[in-house]
Formats: structure tokens, sequence, C-alpha cells
């Protein structure tokens, strides 16, 4: 067969390496840098592209790998994929990476529920000041978890909440029902679950229709005092709204992972809220994560080769 030349948009070639070596009759080129993307691509003409996007390298400057001529087929790193839609479909397959680490995201979920509901952010705050202060804490078997969107990641969340004796209840488009589900609904009964969410926890794709799919409205539906939990995309939450919630105390608090503009500007209020916990965009970077997605693109260079189907094709 054919060598391949296959693109890989990264900012750190050297910890890919020894995986795609593993490549056989293939020319692998690096673009580390968006000013790189369009001479890589004039100089390689890739047959495929694996892309790995972060706020340093955004989605953006990945765009134009998708659309060069000679690329028939495009891998993301990561499940999102709105940062290179829409493509020609009649050219131009698209893979991601969805479900490799959804279970380092959801652990990640469930320590950021137990720091709530044990009052650790408040009790970091009075390690600091000198000040002992114990509080009691409300049980969290028995409480509600409201999961918006069940796919990989939101279905590893509901295992692990049923294994913290959580009542776990979904909201999801039509799909067979999730095993660790103690109920499902459809989108239509969204802010009537909310009313009973102790806890609420978002893991929607970023599309039109999911575009501040939690606003004003759904706020002003959830259960008073409940936890709300964002790590999907910070386009699904209207975070004037969210603001406003926390801001009535109509929220016990909310932790979130990610935002309408990232990096989060230095000055954003989101700081410095003790009734928010804020990480960078991380709660699934996972040491090893770069590799993970990795290996999904060679094994899917070895299908991709033999006309065998790929792995998590974009439909």
């Amino acid at each position: 067969m054919p060598r391949l030349s296959l693109l890989v948009l990264h900012d750190r070639p050297d910890e890919l390496r020894a995986t795609l070596a593993a490549i056989p009759d293939a020319d692998v080129a690096f673009a580390t840098a968006p000013d790189e993307v369009a001479p890589a691509l004039a100089r390689t003409r890739p047959d495929a592209v694996f892309s790995i996007k972060h706020s340093g390298f955004p989605g953006a400057a990945h765009r134009p790998a998708i659309e060069f001529p000679t690329v028939r087929w495009f891998q993301v790193g990561g499940s999102g994929y709105e940062h290179v839609a829409p493509w020609d479909r009649d050219r131009v397959i698209v893979t991601n990476c969805q479900g490799v680490l959804a279970r380092q995201l959801a652990e990640t979920v469930v320590a950021a529920i137990l720091a709530f509901n044990r009052g650790l952010l408040r009790y970091r705050d009075d390690q600091r000041a000198h000040r002992w202060a114990p509080m009691r804490f409300r049980a969290l078997a028995g409480q509600t978890l409201v999961i918006v969107g069940v796919g990989a990641i939101g279905g590893e969340l509901a295992t692990l909440g049923k294994a913290l004796g959580l009542r776990v209840i979904g909201v999801r488009r039509g799909r067979e029902p999730h095993p660790a589900l103690d109920e499902q609904h459809g989108p239509e009964a969204l802010h009537a679950v909310l009313a009973r969410a102790d806890i609420v926890s978002v893991h929607v794709r970023a599309t039109p229709e999911t575009a501040h799919l939690l606003d004003t409205a759904a706020f002003a539906a959830i259960k008073p005092g409940a936890l709300f939990v964002n790590t999907s995309r910070g386009s699904v939450v209207d975070e004037d709204a969210l603001r406003a919630a926390l801001d009535r105390g109509a929220l016990a608090g909310a932790y979130l992972d990610v935002f309408a503009q990232e990096p989060l500007p230095s000055a954003s209020p989101w700081w410095d809220r003790p009734d928010v916990l804020v990480t960078p965009h991380a709660a699934d970077t996972v040491d090893d994560w770069p590799v993970r997605f990795a290996e999904v693109f060679v094994d899917n260079v070895a299908r991709w080769r033999t006309g065998a189907p790929l792995r998590h094709v974009v439909t």
C-alpha cells in the first residue's frame, strides 16, 4: 500500500512520538503552534490529520486542516468536534475519542461533589484563618443526582453515583435505559426533574440546541440549595443566570471546569467567589491523556488501511 502522509496538530510532539512510531509505512509530521498549521499542510499534503486542541492551541487554529483538499480523514483528540463543524461529509470522515477519558472526568465530578458536601472548601478557608470551627454535613447517600446528558461521561458518573448511594436521574434523548439510572427522562422533562435535584451535573455537547440550555428558567426550577456542576462546555450555561442564582442563595455552590471564555480572564468574578470551585478545563487531564488519544488514532489508522470500520465515527 502507498505510504500515508499524516499530520499531527499538538504542541508537545515528544510525548506522542513513541506511540505514533507504531504506524507502519507512514510519514508523520507535526504542527506545534497555530502559525505552523498552514505551512505544514502545504508541505505535507496529508491524507489524515490527528488534532488535539486546548486553550493554548485553540480549535480555530485546527479548522484549516479539515478544509485542506488532500485530507480525507480527521481524528479529533477528545470528544468535542464543534470547532471543526461543519465539514464536507462527502470528502472527510471525522472520528473522535469519545469516552476515552470518561471515567477520569466522572471521578473528578465525584471529587467536587464530595468536597462541597463535606464542606472542604470552607475548611480550607478556616485553615488559612487558623480557625477551628467544626460543622455538620448532610449524608450523601439518599440525595438525588440529576445528570443532564447520559453519554459516556454521564454514564460513568451514574455508575459512580449509585456506588455512593445517590438516587440517580438521567435526562437524555431517546436511548436505551442506562442500568445505573433510577429514572430516565427526555429533554422535555428537564425543568421538572431539576426541581428534584440535590446535585445537577451537566454532560451535553456544545450545539445550537444546547446553547444556554441552563438558563434563567432552568436555574429557577432547580431545587433550592442544590449543587451545580458543569464540566461539559461553557456555552451550555447562561453564566449571568447562574451568577444570579448564586447571588440570591438559590444554589449551595457550583463546580465549574468550563466557561464561555477560555482561558478565564484574570478579572473574571468567578475566581473570587467562595461558593464556586474553578478548574481550568482540566477535569479529565489524567497524566497520559494525549497518549490515550494517540492510541485510538493508531488503531484507527490500521483500520483505515484495511477498510475496516473506524472507531468513534461522528455521524
